[in-house]
């Protein structure tokens, strides 16, 4: 996880600049990788990211699948 909100970090300074911006991850399971990279990009200045998910971990004791 810390690998990956450092790369976010790298490549946020890089062209975000008031651009909206979707992040592709192929699967969410508590949502802490997205939201550290989401928050990088939003802080150095993409006007709005959207994030797309391929597969979503499902909780057990919340999800009833």
């Amino acid at each position: 996880m810390c690998r990956a909100r450092s790369v976010c970090r790298r490549k946020a300074t890089r062209q975000s600049s008031a651009a909206r911006l979707v992040l592709v991850d192929d699967v969410l399971t508590s949502g802490a990788t997205v939201e550290g990279c989401a928050r990088a990009l939003l802080r150095a200045g993409a006007a709005n990211v959207d994030v797309l998910v391929f597969t979503r971990v499902a909780d057990p004791v919340r999800t009833s699948i």
